[in-house]
């Protein structure tokens, strides 16, 4: 291949877009339902592969797009809408009544989303990766973009030092300016406050972290 993934900024899997008057709160209980798909992706397969796991029946209703998927479980057509998260996230604020739907919380796949760089621009590679490492690191150690400038100014511990620019070379083993991932976290946030913003409870899809919170 001549592509290199630098790391993981979005866990996002298979799931099941409902009808919240269904009151359903695990797809295990989805035995007999018609499930809109897209076809020709992922999805087709893993559905059939959940059921029959599970040793549930269920019949498909496939569409060539995802929006007309949408439209048919809005209208009563299927009894759920499966594909990536994600996508069910953004379909839902675009139906009819969007609060008569629910994403139910479980996943049935993997499916890891990360920046892609050309094979052999290492220094590239090396960049992104460690821009979305400082970022991560940023959360876990309490730093935001309203908190990064006392906190550079007086770092409460070496790595926090390290990561700010005020001792090391972190910054200058990248080619970069040493405080290259103070500027990262001072202009875009941590993690946690691109995903709110882009995503999470600050947008308009308001995805829960789930999978992408930090592990400890």
């Amino acid at each position: 291949m001549g592509f290199l993934f630098a790391g993981v900024n979005y866990y996002d899997g298979i799931g099941f877009l409902t009808h919240k008057k269904a009151s359903l709160k695990s797809a295990k209980e989805l035995d007999g339902a018609t499930v809109c798909i897209q076809v020709g992706t992922d999805t087709e397969l893993n559905v059939a592969d959940y059921f029959k796991a599970n040793k549930m029946q269920y019949t498909p209703v496939t569409f060539d797009r995802s929006d007309e998927s949408a439209k048919a479980l809005d209208s009563g057509r299927c009894d759920t809408l499966s594909s990536d998260q994600s996508q069910l996230y953004a379909q839902r604020i675009k139906l009819g009544k969007p609060d008569d739907f629910i994403v139910l919380a479980e996943v049935i796949s993997k499916e890891p989303l990360g920046p892609v760089v050309r094979r052999g621009d290492d220094d590239w590679f090396t960049i992104v990766k460690w821009s979305l490492f400082a970022m991560l690191n940023a959360e876990e150690m309490g730093i935001s973009s309203k908190s990064v400038d006392e906190m550079a100014a007086k770092p409460t511990t070496p790595d926090m030092a390290h990561l700010l620019g005020a001792e090391g070379d972190f910054g200058k083993d990248l080619k970069l300016d040493n405080k290259c991932a103070y500027n990262i976290i001072k202009q875009v946030g941590n993690y946690q406050e691109v995903f709110d913003r882009n995503v999470g409870k600050d947008s308009a899809l308001k995805i829960a972290r789930g999978q992408n919170a930090l592990w400890n």
